[in-house]
């Protein structure tokens, strides 16, 4: 069956008359179809649209609201067959419909259309026991009643109801056992967010890592997620920044807590998996121009639709041109992609999809480091003087270490393509094989003026240029499938996955001696010379070179029983690990300079964890869950000490209790949680040998996490949260920072965003949003030396949308940081900082085929 039946989900409803209903009982379905009344629906929500609907024509309807929870439509006005009511109701929904005649009862039952159409204008079905009449609940063949949960591309608003992130099945947020957060294209498009970090940041427990948006790096839970590492529809991606443009991204979906069950060596604080777009059955055309604060100019183009009358192809076409200055000095940047997504269904038993995208990229590293004046006393501890040293300099944010010259001669540029595919066969009517992969090829020119050392007064700084090339292939294979064991219910799944990354740095000049800088009355211009010779002189030193491979098998079970209210969640996982580095690191402080080589690559292979993962759920009701979870993750190796002897990986262990709850006929969703994580064997330095470092570290991350997502009225939406968390090292080798916070996690954060349309559902209305984000003060460096001060910033937006010609037409005006909030956004995690921007406007104009 290409449908999942609606009535056949938890809490199917049926609306509708029965009188007229067994009337039209002796129609033929065709003859009950083409039926001609008069309908007067008005937009908004489709429950009660389809209320209405049935009210009208006497049918009855049978549907589960939760698929239609967040769905919304554009209504109907005039005479209309039904056939023609239901299509024009349901379009763009993702929902199909049947007309079924009992002989006591017309039943029209919908379904999510993922398949073909039959004459009738619907998807077959398979017998069900609908029990309208006496108001029975709809069950599956098994007796037991069986949440929908939907596909998150089909759902609109602000809230979600499922991801395939936390467990690799599409699994309802109400019954998985973990913190999960979405944050949809409604959201991204309202705010008008340029990037990831910007998106999960709407997220609980999300804060901008040392990296800022340099590379997609984010602290989740106080943590790292790695070294420019985030997820691309579920698989890996590394050492990149901008990796998904959001012109391509439907959402934004946050995993907290180890993942290594499914994930291999991953950060135990989670991870941020972005879900991009896929071609649609209808033809639709979109152009979008972007312009603001600092010379912002964006134009986005997207066309999607059909290849064939059947609809067995589909494509989706999309570009993006993004240039800007900004609020630093002689910071810019100059980029484009495009994007070509296929979708393939030959038969209603397999799909694949092919996307290509590529990426032209120009712009600045490291720009406006802002630096710290650290002291130190005779015994090498810091030395910090309140109100003179303890947080970044005075300096204004328009300050930049980097040379305008940097810009015209050495800008850091990338030349990054995308190829990826996935597919799914379904072997039966419970049971599909599904595979994933891509292969991510990129050259970089990497060159970057950056701090080395200030005292007060004077800031050192180096330089180098040279080539980055990087190439990585990320693949998964999953067996998955439904089996009744008795009254138990199991969701099975299987797979294998494999994640290799290489990277080389060579034609690499390094100069340490960088001319310095008076960053009080700084002197610019002069360097373009030396920074050519410097290039020059690197022409056959290769920097560095490193290889990381990562293969795992793993087998989860998702068990339910007691009539669905009890979901035991159980897996574990084989997991081997490899990297490779560098013998030397071919800067110009290395005898070997300018010739250095770093092959052979030293090999780093560690032993085999087990990664197991145990998650215990209740329903208290349909909408209430309160759940419990264990789970251990482990990191990739740590490489070897002064001895010789290989570091065992970085681990994590959590323990995590919460409660979900879903609102207003699912319409809005909280969450919260609360944790217990430790990341154990965290290096840290060798107080008898600085060369070297010792794997005893430990973290403690404990803390509470509250989310809010939909909407709570019929005109306005919410998204919001707030985060207490306290990080805190445990174990430090006798460093002196034992009881210290780890740097950059601000122990409380929070954030809500609201929405009012004036016209929910309809072409044309007003909307208009506000919203603050706030976050405490936070340590910069794990000795506490010095600090970034707390802030709280307001951001406002207002649009109107109409109809011109009889295409969509939308005007959206964003005023971000409203106040002008001066504040830091994140360390470097040892002696600088970086400033956020200040105010900021942006328009919108979009247009609509």
């Amino acid at each position: 069956m290409g449908a999942t039946a609606l009535a056949t989900v938890l809490g199917a409803l049926a609306i509708g008359g029965a009188d007229d209903a067994r009337a039209h009982a002796q129609m033929p379905d065709k003859e009950i179809v083409e039926i001609v009344r008069a309908y007067s629906i008005p937009a908004g929500r489709m429950s009660t649209a389809l209320t209405r609907l049935a009210d009208t024509s006497g049918v009855l309807i049978v549907y589960d609201t939760t698929l239609t929870r967040t769905l919304r439509t554009g209504g109907l006005e005039g005479t209309h067959t039904l056939n023609a009511a239901l299509e024009r109701l349901l379009s763009g929904s993702g929902l199909n419909y049947e007309v079924a005649a009992d002989g006591k009862s017309v039943l029209i039952v919908l379904a999510q259309n993922d398949g073909q159409r039959n004459d009738a204008g619907a998807e077959p079905l398979p017998t069900i026991d609908i029990g309208a009449e006496n108001g029975r609940r709809v069950e599956d063949r098994g007796g037991r009643a069986r949440g929908g949960s939907g596909d998150g591309a089909r759902e609109t608003g602000y809230a979600r109801s499922s991801t395939s992130s936390a467990t690799r099945t599409d699994t309802p947020l109400i019954d998985t056992p973990q913190s999960v957060q979405v944050v949809p294209r409604e959201v991204i498009h309202d705010r008008q967010i340029l990037n990831v970090l910007e998106a999960a940041q709407n997220v609980s427990g999300v804060q901008a890592d040392n990296s800022g948006i340099f590379y997609d790096n984010f602290l989740i839970r106080g943590f790292s997620s790695g070294y420019g590492r985030s997820y691309r529809n579920g698989l890996r991606v590394d050492g990149t920044g901008g990796g998904v443009d959001m012109a391509f991204t439907d959402r934004v979906e946050v995993v907290k807590g180890p993942a290594s069950m499914l994930y291999g060596r991953i950060e135990p604080g989670g991870f941020v998996n972005i879900v991009t777009k896929r071609p649609q059955e209808d033809f639709a055309a979109t152009l979008d121009t972007q312009f603001g604060s600092f010379g912002l100019s964006r134009t986005i183009a997207d066309v999607t639709g059909p290849i064939d009358d059947q609809k067995t192809v589909l494509y989706r076409v999309m570009g993006v041109y993004d240039r800007a200055d900004s609020f630093v000095n002689f910071d810019h940047r100059n980029n484009g992609a495009a994007a070509l997504y296929l979708t393939f269904r030959p038969s209603e038993n397999f799909e694949a999809n092919v996307q290509f995208e590529h990426y032209e990229q120009m712009k600045s590293i490291r720009a406006g480091q802002v630096p710290v004046n650290l002291l130190y006393d005779d015994l090498g501890k810091p030395l910090t003087i309140q109100g003179f040293n303890d947080r970044p300099a005075n300096l204004p944010r328009r300050y930049n270490q980097v040379d305008p010259e940097y810009w015209s001669q050495f800008p850091y540029v990338v030349h990054r393509t995308v190829y990826a595919f996935d597919w799914t066969w379904r072997l039966a009517d419970k049971w599909k094989v599904t595979s994933a992969f891509h292969y991510v090829d990129a050259h970089e020119n990497q060159n970057a003026i950056f701090i080395s050392g200030f005292d007060g007064v004077t800031l050192n700084r180096s330089f180098y240029a040279g080539v980055v090339k990087r190439y990585q292939l990320s693949t998964n294979l999953n067996l998955i499938g439904e089996i009744d064991t008795g009254p138990i219910h199991h969701a099975l799944l299987a797979g294998v996955d494999w994640f290799h990354y290489g990277d080389d740095w060579p034609s690499t000049g390094w100069l340490s001696s960088f001319p310095s800088l008076n960053v009080w009355t700084p002197s610019y211009g002069g360097v373009g010379p030396l920074m050519h010779s410097v290039a020059d002189l690197g022409r056959n030193n290769t920097l560095f070179a490193s290889r990381w491979q990562n293969f795992g098998a793993y087998v989860q079970d998702q068990i339910s029983f007691l009539d669905d209210r009890v979901h035991l969640l159980l897996g574990g996982r084989y997991d081997k690990a490899e990297e490779r580095y560098g013998t030397t690191y071919g800067g110009d402080w290395e005898a070997c300079y300018p010739a250095c080589s770093p092959y052979p690559l030293d090999r780093y292979a560690d032993k085999t964890p087990l990664s197991p993962r145990a998650g215990l759920l209740v329903k208290l009701d349909r909408d209430t869950s309160l759940y419990g979870s264990y789970t251990r993750s482990a990191g990739t190796n740590n490489g070897k000490s002064s001895g010789g002897e290989i570091y065992p990986p970085e681990r994590g262990l959590q323990w995590e209790v919460g409660v979900k709850k879903l609102w207003m006929d699912g319409r809005l969703s909280t969450s919260l949680a609360l944790f217990d994580l430790r990341k154990k064997n965290v290096l840290q330095s060798d107080p008898f040998n600085p060369a070297f470092s010792l794997a005893v570290g430990e973290v403690a991350s404990r803390g509470i996490e509250f989310d809010i997502a939909g909407q709570l009225t019929e005109n306005l939406s919410v998204l919001g949260s707030y985060t207490f968390n306290s990080v805190k090292i445990i174990d430090d080798n006798d460093n002196g920072n034992v009881g210290k916070r780890y740097y950059g996690a601000a122990p409380n954060v929070g954030n809500l965003w609201a929405k009012w349309d004036t016209a929910p559902g309809a072409r044309e209305g007003f909307e208009f949003g506000a919203g603050f984000y706030a976050m405490d003060r936070r340590y910069g460096s794990n000795d506490n030396s010095w600090y970034m001060p707390a802030y709280v910033k307001f951001d406002a937006m207002a649009s109107y949308r109409t109809v011109i010609a009889g295409h969509d037409v939308a005007f959206r005006f964003n005023v971000k940081n409203i106040g002008d909030a001066r504040y830091f956004e994140n360390s470097n995690g040892f002696n600088t900082a970086f400033y956020g921007a200040p105010r900021a406007f942006l328009g919108q104009v979009s247009f609509k085929w």
